[in-house]
């Protein structure tokens, strides 16, 4: 019974500090970091929320490099971010071919240097019910949305390496990912 009454006490100075903490930061807001200077590496740079967040860093001054399997996309983001005054590079890269990170990995430190930021985009939406989905097209979803990311934060040397000491790891996972979506079988079924 001891027991039972101290848990409850516990999330009850739990509940009220984290409201606390809240109204707090509701009427002073923590400082933001300032990631101008920063070398930010983005995985899926080529369209969708990749471009936008690729847009979004150099708009706050980061160098960006811009990772995508579709070359045409990336470019665009490339030249984007060039058009409107950014410092950003392309690399061609497959996410799920752990020798194809390794090389753009290597190329990355020698031509831009060390990646600070990561933020591991890429991924698969297939727009189908998982019965209607192909085989290849499962497993390629799962290659990307979810191998991937190991290779490219946890494998590398050259990024993990920064991961450790240094960078700051962001993966992104869609909010579909938390509750049912038509079609969605590549987050939820």
């Amino acid at each position: 019974m001891a027991k039972l009454i101290l848990e409850t006490f516990s999330v009850i100075v739990l509940v009220i500090w984290q409201i606390l903490k809240a109204t707090f930061h509701f009427f002073i807001p923590p400082l933001r970091k300032d990631v101008s200077n920063e070398i930010v590496l983005v995985t899926g740079a080529g369209s969708g929320l990749g471009q936008l967040l690729s847009l979004k860093m150099a708009k706050l001054g980061s160098t960006v490099v811009c990772l995508d399997i579709n070359k045409e996309g990336n470019e665009s983001t490339l030249n984007n971010i060039k058009s409107s005054g950014g410092n950003a590079f392309a690399y061609v890269c497959d996410c799920t071919k752990r020798e194809d990170i390794y090389r753009v990995a290597e190329l990355v430190k020698k031509e831009v240097g060390d990646v600070t930021i990561l933020i591991n985009n890429a991924g698969i939406v297939s727009g189908r019910k998982l019965l209607d989905t192909p085989d290849g097209l499962i497993q390629k979803t799962f290659e990307v949305n979810t191998v991937a990311h190991c290779w490219v934060s946890i494998d590398n040397k050259v990024f993990s390496l920064l991961c450790v000491f240094s960078c700051k790891t962001c993966t992104l996972l869609a909010c579909t990912s938390m509750f049912y979506v038509t079609r969605g079988s590549c987050y939820s079924e």
